[in-house]
């Protein structure tokens, strides 16, 4: 199954929450080069680490928008970055945390 394939699996399978990708790498290094191949050509990411449901040893992620997953994997390819893989996730980010009021 293709990126876009798995993006949309993930929104049929969960049609209420938003959608989140994270770029997966075997190095921080490789992660912060693409983050500024990224953001050099218009492009939102953000860093992160890795979630449990992506893969179960610690790492460094970006998260990025899902609409533009497939060409933020284009840019990583062009620019010789290697990603292990981009993962949809139901959004991780609880907008709750840190509210105490």
């Amino acid at each position: 199954m293709d990126l876009s394939e798995r993006i949309e699996q993930a929104r049929r399978d969960n049609p209420s929450t938003q959608i989140d990708c994270y770029v997966l790498f075997s190095s921080h290094t490789d992660a912060m080069q693409l983050y500024g191949m990224v953001r050099e050509n218009g492009l939102g990411a953000r860093i992160s680490t890795t979630p449990r449901q992506a893969r179960s040893s610690c790492g460094v992620a970006l998260l990025i928008a899902c609409d533009e997953a497939c060409a933020i994997e284009e840019l990583a390819r062009d620019g010789g970055v290697p990603i292990e893989d981009i993962v949809p996730l139901a959004s991780q980010i609880n907008p709750n945390r840190d509210i105490y009021c």
